[in-house]
Parts: C-alpha cells; sequence; structure tokens
C-alpha cells in the first residue's frame, strides 16, 4: 500500500508532462503548418510573377532584336520620336502661322458672325438625359417610411406625368417578392465604429446623416450616403406611377435601383474660343444633324474651373480645353442653364470615345493577347490628353477586313480600371506600386439622339469604398462617375474600359420556359455588394488598404455568379433533360462555352485552388472591416486570404487576366483607353497601373 501510494504521484507527474509536451507539440505543429502554407503561397505568387516577368522581357528583347537586325540603318542614327506631352498650343496670334507657314489665310481663329443669346432658339439643341430624372431626398427620421421609401424632387418626367416636374414625390421599392429580397438582404442598423470615426478624421466622407438609424434601405443609402441631398438619378423603367387624386401625394414605384447621373440636359458642341482670355466662358458650335457638322448654332456656355482637392489636384481643368486633339469630333455636355440663362456644363463625354469606329484593330488571338500584356498601357505619359479605341477580335482575318462586331441593342460587360497620378503635383506611389482601381459595368449599343450614328452607353457597377470626394457605391452613368469636373476621373487619371462581346454571357437561356441569365444574376450580385459598401455593413465604414480592396469583392460578386449559375443548372432536372435532349442546338453549344468560361474564371479568381472561407459563405467583404480586436494572427488570416486571391489584388492583373480568359474563349474585346482627356494641366502626367 506503501509502495502504491508513492507510485501514483509519480505517474500523475509524468502525465502531466506527457500531455503539457503533447500539447506543446500540437501548437508547434499548428504553427509549422501555418508559416509553410505562407511560405507556399508567397514562393507560388513569386514564381507566377517571375514567369509572366520573364515572358515579357523574352517578348521585349525579341522585338528589339528584329528592329536592330533590320536592313534599314536610319533608325540607328535618329532618336526615337516620343512625344513627352500632347499637341496642345498657347491660343495667340502667330500659333496658325507657326503650325502651317506665314502665308495661310487662317491665322487668326474664326469667330462666327452669329452668336445665339437667346435660350429660348437654341433649346431645340438640348435634350433631357433621362426619361425620370430626379434629386435624391433623404427624410429625416420623423418622416421615415416602411421599406426605406425616400423622397424624389422630379427634374424631367414622361410628357404624360409632366405635372410632376419641380414637385417632391414618393421613390419606393416595388413589393415583388424577388425585389423584397434584395432590399431586406441589404438593409442594415448603421452604427459607426472607431474605425469609421477615426476615418471621418482623416477627410473620407461616410453616411454620417444615417448613423444610429435602424433597418436602413438601399435607397436611404444612396440618398443619404453624402452630407447633403446632391445625388441626381435616372429611374430604370418600367415606373408605376401612383397619383392620388384626393391629395398632393405623387409615388413612383421602382424594382432596381436608380442610376447616379449629374445635370438637367444634353447637347453636342466642339469648343471654338474663349470670348475672353481669363474667362471660363467658351464660345461653341452645335453639332448640326443635316450636315453632320459641326456648323450649327454658335452659343456662349460656361465651363467652369473646379477647385483642387487636398493635394493640390483639380478634378479637371478648362485650360487649352479648345485645342484638345478631342475636340474636333465634339463633346457631349451635361449641365444647367444658371440665372442669366447661361448653359453651365457640369459633365463632359468626348463624342469620339463612344464611337464604334476603331483606331486600331488586332487579329488573332496571339496578337491580341500580346497588345493586352506588353501595349495596353504602354508609353502612358507620353499619350497625355489622347484617347485610343481598339478591337481585339480573336479570330484571324486578312488585315484590311471591315468587321463590326457590334448592333444597335448589342449588350457588353465592362471591365474598368485606372492608373494614377504623376508629375509636379503627382500623388504618392509607396514602393513604386500605382494600385488604380477596379470596376465592371455594361455597355449598351444605342442609337445617337444627336447624330444617329450607333455609340456606346456605359454604366458603372462601382463597388466604391467610401472617400473624401463623395463618390457612391452604385450604378453611375460614364458621364457622372468620370465626366463629371468636380468629381470625375476623365480628366487626372488614365483609364482603361475593355467592353467584352460574348454572347454565352450576354444572352439568356430559355429552357422551355426557365429562363436563365447571367447577365442579370451578375447584376444583382453586383447591386447587394454596392449595396453593403454604402452602409460598410452597418458600420458606417468601407475601406481600401493593399490587401483587401473592391477589386477583391467584384470578383467576388463574379465567383457568386458562377456558383448560382452552375448550382441551378445541376439541381434541376428540367434543364438537364433538354440538355441531353438537344445536344447539337446552338443554346445548348453556348451553354457549354459558359460553363468552360466559368470553369477558366474560376482559375483566375482562386489560382491555388484553395475558395476563399468569406467568398464561400458570402459573409463578410474584403474592404468592410468590423470592430473586432486587432490581434497577430487576425492580420496573418486577413494577408493569407488576400493571398489566395493574389490574382485579384491588383487592379490591372485582374482586369488583364480575366481579359484574356475572355478572349479565349472567343470574346470580342473594344478597349477604350484614355489619358488626362480635357484641358490640359502641366503640373500633372497620367501613370500606368502596376500589373504584377
Amino acid at each position: 500500500m506503501a509502495a502504491y501510494s508513492l507510485i501514483w504521484p509519480t505517474i500523475i507527474l509524468l502525465s502531466g508532462q506527457s500531455l503539457e509536451r503533447f500539447i506543446l507539440t500540437l501548437g508547434l505543429i499548428a504553427v509549422a503548418v501555418i508559416f509553410g502554407l505562407t511560405a507556399f503561397i508567397f514562393i507560388r505568387i513569386f514564381l507566377n510573377w517571375f514567369q509572366a516577368k520573364f515572358e515579357h522581357n523574352r517578348h521585349f528583347f525579341r522585338r528589339e532584336f528584329k528592329k536592330i537586325a533590320g536592313n534599314s540603318t536610319a533608325n540607328l542614327s535618329e532618336p526615337e520620336n516620343v512625344f513627352l506631352e500632347p499637341l496642345f498650343f498657347e491660343s495667340d496670334g502667330n500659333l496658325t502661322a507657326a503650325i502651317f507657314g506665314v502665308e495661310s489665310d487662317i491665322s487668326e481663329a474664326l469667330e462666327p458672325e452669329i452668336i445665339c443669346e437667346d435660350s429660348a432658339a437654341v433649346a431645340h439643341l438640348y435634350k433631357p438625359i433621362a426619361l425620370w430624372h430626379g434629386r435624391l431626398i433623404l427624410p429625416s427620421n420623423e418622416q421615415r417610411q416602411p421599406y426605406g421609401t425616400v423622397f424624389l424632387e422630379v427634374i424631367n418626367a414622361p410628357k404624360k406625368y409632366q405635372n410632376f416636374i419641380g414637385k417632391t414625390a414618393f421613390l419606393q421599392w416595388s413589393t415583388n417578392r424577388q425585389v423584397q429580397f434584395f432590399v431586406h438582404a441589404v438593409s442594415q442598423d448603421i452604427k459607426f465604429t472607431k474605425q469609421t470615426k477615426k476615418s471621418q478624421k482623416s477627410g473620407n466622407i461616410h453616411p454620417d446623416r444615417l448613423n444610429g438609424w435602424r433597418n436602413v434601405g438601399p435607397l436611404e443609402t444612396l440618398a443619404g450616403t453624402r452630407l447633403e441631398d446632391s445625388v441626381t438619378v435616372m429611374l430604370r423603367r418600367p415606373v408605376i406611377v401612383i397619383n392620388h387624386s384626393s391629395s398632393d401625394k405623387q409615388e413612383l414605384i421602382i424594382d432596381r435601383e436608380p442610376v447616379q447621373i449629374i445635370g438637367r440636359l444634353c447637347a453636342l458642341v466642339s469648343i471654338l474660343q474663349r470670348p475672353e482670355p481669363d474667362s471660363d466662358k467658351f464660345i461653341v458650335r452645335h453639332f448640326n444633324k443635316t450636315s453632320q457638322q459641326f456648323d450649327g448654332a454658335a452659343e456662349i456656355i460656361r465651363i467652369p474651373q473646379v477647385q483642387p482637392d487636398k493635394n493640390g489636384i483639380a478634378r479637371s481643368t478648362n485650360h487649352q480645353i479648345e485645342q484638345s486633339p478631342l475636340n474636333p469630333d465634339g463633346w457631349y455636355i451635361y449641365g444647367e442653364r444658371d440665372e442669366d440663362n447661361i448653359f453651365v456644363v457640369q459633365a463632359i463625354e468626348p463624342r469620339k470615345i463612344a464611337q464604334l469606329t476603331p483606331d486600331e484593330t488586332y487579329f488573332g488571338l496571339k496578337k491580341s493577347l500580346d497588345y493586352l500584356s506588353s501595349e495596353n498601357w504602354q508609353n502612358t505619359s507620353a499619350q497625355k490628353g489622347q484617347a485610343k479605341r481598339v478591337l481585339l477580335t480573336p479570330n484571324d482575318a486578312t488585315e484590311n477586313a471591315l468587321i463590326s462586331p457590334w448592333q444597335e441593342g448589342d449588350i457588353g460587360i465592362v471591365i474598368h480600371s485606372f492608373g494614377g497620378i504623376g508629375g509636379k503635383k503627382g500623388e504618392a506611389a509607396p514602393l513604386g506600386i500605382v494600385t488604380g482601381h477596379f470596376a465592371f459595368g455594361v455597355a449598351k449599343v444605342v442609337r445617337d439622339r444627336f447624330t444617329s450614328e450607333l455609340r456606346f452607353d456605359i454604366e458603372y457597377k462601382q463597388v466604391y469604398a467610401h472617400n473624401p470626394d463623395g463618390i457612391v457605391a452604385g450604378s453611375s452613368k460614364w458621364q457622372s462617375y468620370m465626366g463629371d469636373l468636380q468629381r470625375g476621373w476623365l480628366g487626372d487619371r488614365p483609364v482603361c474600359d475593355i467592353i467584352c462581346k460574348l454572347d454565352c454571357v450576354c444572352c439568356d437561356y430559355d429552357f422551355d420556359g426557365i429562363i436563365l441569365s447571367p447577365l442579370t444574376e451578375l447584376n444583382e450580385q453586383l447591386d447587394i455588394m454596392m449595396a453593403r459598401y454604402r452602409t460598410g455593413d452597418g458600420t458606417g465604414a468601407s475601406l481600401v488598404t493593399p490587401a483587401t480592396s473592391c477589386v477583391q469583392d467584384s470578383s467576388q460578386a463574379i465567383y457568386a455568379t458562377i456558383k448560382k449559375i452552375t448550382a441551378e443548372i445541376e439541381s434541376n432536372p428540367q434543364i438537364q433533360d433538354w440538355l441531353n435532349t438537344n445536344p447539337t442546338a446552338a443554346q445548348t453549344q453556348r451553354f457549354q462555352q459558359l460553363i468552360a468560361l466559368g470553369q477558366s474564371l474560376e482559375k483566375v479568381l482562386i489560382p491555388l485552388g484553395i475558395v476563399r472561407p468569406d467568398w464561400r459563405k458570402n459573409s463578410r467583404l474584403a474592404g468592410i472591416d468590423s470592430e473586432m480586436k486587432k490581434t497577430f494572427f487576425g492580420g496573418m488570416a486577413t494577408l493569407i486570404k488576400a493571398a489566395i486571391s493574389y490574382r485579384t489584388m491588383l487592379p490591372r492583373r485582374t482586369q488583364d487576366e480575366i481579359a484574356k480568359v475572355l478572349l479565349k474563349q472567343g470574346a470580342f474585346l473594344w478597349i477604350i483607353r484614355t489619358n488626362q482627356v480635357g484641358g490640359f494641366d502641366s503640373g500633372i502626367e497620367p501613370l500606368a497601373p502596376t500589373g504584377l
């Protein structure tokens, strides 16, 4: 018994030591696995980067070798002709003489004989921007209605409802089940976190008027994101109108989120000159639909010079805008008349970039891929002030073939990215990396109201973080997001919009009455992302860091679309029966192409084959952080999740990768590249975004 009493404590002691060693061993194994996985991920990233860099350099040296090995020696003795600035000139009396010679009879600006000063006489040359158009007004907390109803000050309405103009109507959601599912899915209680308040102090604009509200709906976040009621929108049709005859109450019922626009009226003009040197007034000529020239009525308008931001950079400038290389093709001007009946421009859009005539065309898959890899952003700084349209077609064809892939009514997916601002007043680029921005959108081929030619109508789906400029996450027309003189990016950043035409994505599927629409599904996923970004999932803040950004959340919308479409197909026996019964039908071939596209896109979105947990559950967005305690392991987890989807960390890389996948699936790509277009600011230059 005594021996037993001596042995038993010894066994307990030894077993306790073994348990501690076991737990310690497990901990060391867990740490080793975490760091091993991290090392593997970053090694994989480095190898992919090195391989891409090697391929690019091999292509570059092969091209340079061909230049040197050519028969002509002229290129060896003459310096390369590279314009560091566009052909902007000071508008003095010797301008034309310097260019065309002293003998020229056009050495002086031609002032129009008659300048129309009667706004009523040129009213027919201006057209409303949208059929249903208004300014969103956020109700007070006491005025709130069910389902997140807001007020709309009606700016324009169809002829049948002209009595609405100037009045304030209730704007509310349809009671349709699917619409209400969206509304309830994104409605949030909003309570600002410490991080949100810190972001406010740094100058970012957050939905301060919504702080403390419960169950805030998507219309309320659209109206209340800025500090004032300044968001103007167009309503998508159909709009259900309820006009209560017994009262002054009018109701407008919608089933899709409104689209942000700016201005009240639009015209198409070419800018001639300033009537006075230091004025913001310009003499313009309107487009003549009969002659198809800018020989219509002459008028004086105002193009205000906007104030620079806190970094000293103005989003746009009117300096030398009449000498822009894009001026001969004209500008769509958006705005409204002031108290003196002078039209004041709020946004501009170069006519050239919307037209369907390419400046360059590349035939064949190899040439198209090479253009994306090495030429799309080439010599960006030297292209300042200029714009270019490029058609990439994967099909081999003769170089002089006249092929237009676009017809009226066609719809394409837009893949958008922009670069940085360099020059004397340029922004900082940490470690030399220009991140830029990424977004999706939709482009539709429409008949232009001024010229009757076909053109693109572009609508962005901006998953956009809170910012100091008041740019609001949501659907935005090109003129609002890009052309806005105060908030747009046309004048101070290089931009690339790639429009994809691929029927397997842009056309609906009809399986004996079961309709599947990949484009509609993508729009719905992006609508959810954009609404969540406006509230910060209730925190009031959507913020961007190098590891977490809107490019990853936009990519998550694609992943969710692919998975939802695939799940619907696999779980529906009627669709399976249709596909098995019609194996050679055009729709089946198109559908198989969609499946192949989905698989290829998955390899881009999840290159390591590991699905991010937040993407699988759609529970959390990369740009939205909760008030959870920051820890080392939490930070490591965030970096690991970002690394798992590393191809979607940088906007340019994501744009290039998705575009290449679409090309390989047979898509036409239409590229619109602008480089600080409009007036000329000598203190900045366009910087291409980094694409590792």
